[in-house]
């Protein structure tokens, strides 16, 4: 039997022929660069090629580049086609560690440990979507986290029934409630995170691009990824990186410099973040956040690095999202579904109010609050629980309005208004407005007594500048209205400590803050 020699007499045997030559796949990798190389060599007798060999030469030249840049060459287009009823499967885990920054007497800084690592899970129906508007409805299977402050643990969870909620987006900001009735501050913060799912497609650039090109974002998307109120410096970048059969890598990177609740803030992010060519949507997403926020007015500042890692994943539509469980909801939003619900468990009683108001305390003998309207310092509102009275006895308009000239003392300037009123609940309401001078400055209090028959009793003490009462306006009349008795609880000894946290890291109110 003859054997065929592999290597005829005369000839050289290639490199990528020879037996113990790299694998067929690894041959690419050289040969670009062998084209290259001839390719030198010739252009040195460029004047002895005719013409019409030039011409071949560069083709092979514009081959040997795309063999080393493999599909940055191919320039695409990268949109998302997201449609009404569509629906997925969402999952997000967020990891924060760093410091929270106090500042209890006004003057001085002091820092708390603070660590949080929570899970969000949800199913999501597109309810409406544009090119800068989309609402959907999430319905959470999982939605909790574990935080820590300065050794003090809470977990936070999102209630069986407002489990459902809609996320409504358009081209300035977006809306969180559920249909179910209102959130708390703390259900709020909870499912408000950044990088909120619903804008990732947004990050998409509006023309062509290739492998290696960047775009900037808008402001605004800026703003809502981040949960910012106003952005002073935006140098985030997205950047192609690489397509790799039907998933396009691209890296989303820079500084911002911003400002939330009147307070400065900035934040570097490094990320990446998948484009599914088949499904025509962003898939995943990894995000670093360092974030360095100064105090306000009614929140302590922290320095923290935050890493959220998100997955997109087609899912049929469940249960409590079909039509049959959504049709006879209201899913637009309204005035009520947007107010927050604070409950003092230790003070036994509960109201709503708008999401302006932060709740600082909350004690057995007082619960405070402060109202922010881009920035400033509106009002601050004391809620306090008062000892019960033997039932059927009720305190006077005139001996309420007796104690409240007692307690401003040389404050007080003049009465404007003093009533007796009953609530929708049957409770009995007195209010009596008072003008005056704290520190020479004008100021106006809003006192409100609220008693049952049963002996029961709180107070209201709502404070502000004179001159910030019209934008106050009538904030105080949704909180007495919705306000209600409710059953007094124990509270657990790392919520009292989650409390003395808040008190410290705010001055207490004066008189010129509220200028």
């Amino acid at each position: 039997m003859l054997t065929r020699s592999s290597n005829p007499a005369g000839h050289r045997q290639k490199p990528w022929l020879r037996e113990n030559a790299r694998p067929r796949d690894k041959v690419f990798d050289v040969r670009p660069q062998f084209l290259v190389s001839m390719i030198s060599q010739i252009v040195v007798a460029a004047a002895k090629i005719p013409r019409i060999s030039l011409k071949i030469l560069l083709v092979i030249g514009v081959c040997a580049g795309s063999l080393r840049n493999g599909v940055g060459a191919e320039r695409m287009r990268l949109v998302s086609k997201t449609d009404a009823n569509q629906s997925a499967r969402v999952r997000t885990t967020l990891d924060i560690k760093g410091d929270l920054k106090l500042n209890a007497d006004g003057r001085q800084v002091t820092r708390l440990p603070f660590t949080a690592r929570g899970l969000l899970t949800y199913d999501q129906r597109v309810l409406r979507v544009g090119p800068l508007a989309r609402r959907e409805v999430r319905h959470y299977r999982e939605a909790h986290a574990q935080i820590n402050v300065g050794g003090a643990s809470e977990r936070s969870v999102l209630s069986p029934d407002r489990r459902v909620t809609v996320f409504d987006c358009d081209a300035k900001k977006t809306t969180i409630y559920s249909p179910f009735g209102p959130l708390t501050r703390e259900q709020l913060e909870l499912i408000e995170i950044q990088g909120n799912p619903a804008l990732l497609d947004r990050l998409l650039p509006t023309g062509e691009v290739a492998v290696g090109e960047h775009w900037k974002h808008d402001d605004q998307l800026v703003a809502q990824l981040f949960g910012l109120d106003a952005i002073h410096r935006n140098e985030l970048l997205s950047t192609l990186r690489a397509v790799e059969r039907e998933i396009v890598v691209i890296d989303l990177s820079g500084s911002i410099r911003g400002a939330v609740g009147g307070v400065s803030s900035d934040i570097e992010v490094k990320a990446k973040y998948h484009f599914n060519r088949d499904r025509q949507s962003i898939c995943w997403l990894a995000m670093t956040i360092k974030e360095n926020r100064s105090i306000g007015h009614a929140s302590p500042g922290f320095d923290v690095t935050a890493r959220i890692r998100i997955s997109i994943d087609p899912a049929e539509i469940v249960a409590p999202l079909r039509e049959s469980s959504l049709g006879g909801l209201d899913l637009e939003a309204e005035p009520g579904s947007l107010m927050l619900e604070f409950t003092s468990h230790q003070g036994g009683f509960r109201f709503l109010h708008p999401r302006s108001w932060q709740v600082m305390v909350d004690r057995h003998d007082v619960a405070i609050l402060r109202m922010i309207d881009r920035g400033d310092l509106i009002a601050q509102c004391n809620a306090s629980k008062l000892p019960d009275l033997p039932a059927g006895k009720r305190v006077s308009l005139q001996a309420f309005q007796a104690d409240i000239l007692r307690a401003l003392s040389k404050e007080f300037g003049e009465v404007i208004e003093a009533s007796q009123g009953t609530s929708n609940d049957g409770l009995r309401v007195l209010r009596v407005v008072i003008a005056g001078l704290a520190s020479e400055l004008p100021i106006q209090w809003r006192y409100y007594h609220i008693s049952n028959g049963d002996g029961r009793q709180v107070s209201f003490v709502f404070t502000m500048d004179a001159k910030l009462a019209e934008r106050f306006a009538e904030s105080d009349q949704g909180v007495i209205g919705s306000f209600e008795f409710a059953k007094a609880t124990v509270v657990s000894t790392p919520a009292r400590n989650r409390d003395a946290a808040r008190e410290a890291s705010t001055a207490p109110v004066s008189a010129s803050e509220l200028r």
